[in-house]
């Protein structure tokens, strides 16, 4: 058996949400034997040290889950993908010895996530499971296969308050977003949802990940998820997004992180609370990441920050602020390129130059406050950057008095 790292800890503790008591606790093997009845083994991958990927290891079609693994601009990479995803749907991998975790179950009848999603579906189903990076946000993501290989769809699994919280957002947003027959995108189809095992379970269709989108289409799709429930024009201190901010900032335990947070919302709220700002709907989290052009046709998933009735231009601004990462080297750069963006970003949605620093403002006060709610359900260090960043740059926008136009004050 393996040495236990971090990593394989948390694909263990994933392993066990999935697959509780009567289950047995998962453990790390290296067994060439082909899994007896009432066993799941899934492949470790990349590595038993740092597993990103739980593979099932007797069902060959869950080979393109290591279609994920390297990084979608590594050209490198996709030869070894290619080359591990053929190894995988051969007879002859088991024999490698591939680090596995095991859970043995020793009822026939015990239940499981297979089990739930089979009867939930009507359908037979395997799981692999996509680890991600262990965060206070991380949900547990399922790959939903058929019993012959094809991919059902993807699950979420909600597991504590803020991921089951997520989780019912999300399900919410698909819905309402469906329904209202967006043009310029389209969302995945909610096949299930509910409670399993203290769970929150959200079944997805599988949208396919394409390529990225570019620009004016990106932009196109931004406008008409602000458009899709109205927009509303309102002052600062009569809209109802500066009163949720508030509530949120005030739910946070005190400390210096959050007095500053709240110091800095309840300056904008006196400087601002009378002008105007146009308020329409977003996605929430406006990244390359959770969009894909196939066929001409815009892909959007992970819905669960959907809002209504938040500032015109947020989408444009998230998009562009992630790609600031404090405490690199570049940061100060990347935080001057972001705040040169503005402008333009917002004056492509429709937002008119005169409201453009208010936009900025409340987006920046709207993610100091979500990092930290994020904080308080588990502090990393990438985490703590993350806010202390976007506290400062909000702080010194407050105190800059002249509009961002045509680069960094």
């Amino acid at each position: 058996m393996s040495t236990p790292t971090a990593s394989t800890t948390y694909a263990a503790e994933v392993a066990r949400l999935l697959w509780p008591e009567p289950w047995d606790e998962p453990r790390v093997t290296r067994s060439r034997r082909r899994a007896p009845e009432g066993r799941r083994d899934v492949y470790l991958f990349p590595t038993v040290g740092r597993p990103r990927l739980l593979v099932p290891a007797d069902l060959p079609g869950s080979s393109v889950m290591v279609r994920r693994l390297g990084g979608p601009r590594s050209g490198l990479a996709r030869p070894a993908r290619r080359v591990l995803e053929a190894s995988l749907r051969t007879r002859a991998f088991p024999l490698l010895g591939w680090p596995r975790l095991t859970v043995q179950g020793g009822d026939p009848a015990a239940d499981s996530i297979e089990r739930h999603l089979s009867e939930s579906l009507g359908t037979e189903v395997r799981v692999g499971v996509l680890l991600g990076t262990r965060r206070v946000n991380q949900k547990p993501v399922l790959q939903v296969f058929g019993a012959d290989g094809a991919v059902l769809g993807y699950a979420k699994v909600g597991h504590n308050d803020l991921t089951a919280d997520l989780v019912r957002q999300e399900a919410a947003a698909l819905v309402s977003v469906a329904a209202q027959q967006p043009r310029t995108f389209v969302v995945p189809e909610v096949l299930h949802h509910g409670r399993w095992s203290g769970l929150e379970v959200l079944v997805m269709s599988a949208l396919p990940t394409g390529t990225r989108a570019g620009t004016a289409q990106r932009v196109a799709a931004a406008r008409e998820v602000a458009d899709l429930g109205g927009r509303t024009q309102t002052t600062v201190a009569t809209g109802d997004h500066l009163t949720r901010l508030l509530g949120r900032v005030l739910g946070v335990e005190g400390d210096a992180r959050g007095e500053r947070v709240l110091d800095a919302v309840e300056t904008l709220a006196e400087r601002h609370g009378d002008d105007v700002v146009e308020l329409g709907g977003w996605h929430g989290d406006w990244g390359h990441w959770n969009m894909g052009v196939t066929d001409g046709v815009l892909h959007v998933w992970d819905w669960e920050r959907h809002e209504q009735h938040v500032p015109v231009g947020f989408d444009e601004l998230h998009f562009a602020a992630q790609a600031v990462r404090p405490g690199q080297r570049a940061a100060g750069q990347q935080e001057r390129d972001f705040l040169a963006s503005v402008d333009g970003r917002l004056a492509a949605l429709g937002v008119p130059a005169e409201r453009r620093r208010l936009t900025l403002l409340l987006y920046l006060a709207d993610m100091a406050t979500r990092y930290l709610e994020a904080l308080e359900h588990g502090a990393t260090p990438a985490l703590r950057l993350r806010t202390d960043w976007i506290t400062s740059l909000l702080e010194v926008q407050l105190g800059e008095h002249r509009p961002v136009t045509n680069g960094a004050p």
